[in-house]
């Protein structure tokens, strides 16, 4: 009994030690005002996200996380070169806390939620959807989708009274935690493939 009781406290101290160094990490990304370009944030060919993070920190008890959006030609990648259907990342939040994390879990792939995105070569438009955990089950929603180089204000809205995210326009999505601080995520590809040439996205909060 003793025993268990030992081991449940290690765990949850390592958990704790996850944390505070996860969240070191993303209070650690580079500042917009020691990059040449801020608002565009670049994911380099045959890489998953960007050399130096950006638009990355903390969040306490957000209410919206959003961002004024624009993709250009860059993001007209080969689908075939990667898994066609699968969703990129813009931006999003993960809640940060002990409840339903396991180690070697990022915590936004337990309870978080992403503006998802993907090249679309038949509509000629980027596509736009819901990429959410929850109890780190996954839950996705197809959005409709925008132009090359058109800017949108791109929104996800969680209350924590309903218990719910929306993302952009799409049906509340109920969750179950009850964490308050969260980081944000920022510009991410893939999926299971990496950026199959240079990646340039607008984002601006």
């Amino acid at each position: 009994m003793l025993r268990n009781v030992v081991v449940s406290l290690s765990r949850r101290g390592l958990i704790r030690l996850l944390v505070v160094g996860l969240l070191f990490t993303v209070s650690a990304c580079v500042p917009d005002f020691l990059v040449k370009d801020p608002e565009w944030v670049v994911i380099e060919k045959g890489m998953y996200e960007p050399v130096l993070k950006r638009k990355g920190g903390m969040l306490v008890s957000p209410r919206e996380v959003s961002a004024t959006v624009r993709f250009d030609s860059s993001c007209m990648y080969d689908v075939t070169q990667v898994d066609e259907f699968d969703y990129n990342k813009i931006f999003g939040l993960g809640f940060v806390g002990s409840e339903n994390q396991h180690m070697g879990q990022a915590p936004h792939q337990v309870d978080g939620a992403r503006v998802a995105w993907r090249w679309n070569p038949k509509q000629n438009r980027i596509d736009l959807g819901a990429y959410v955990y929850v109890e780190g089950k996954r839950i996705t929603q197809d959005l409709g989708s925008m132009k090359i180089n058109e800017e949108r204000r791109l929104s996800i809205k969680i209350d924590y009274e309903k218990k719910t995210y929306q993302v952009l326009d799409g049906d509340p999505i109920p969750f179950t935690h009850k964490k308050t601080i969260a980081y944000r995520n920022g510009l991410y590809f893939g999926g299971n493939q990496p950026a199959p040439q240079t990646i340039r996205v607008m984002i601006k909060y």
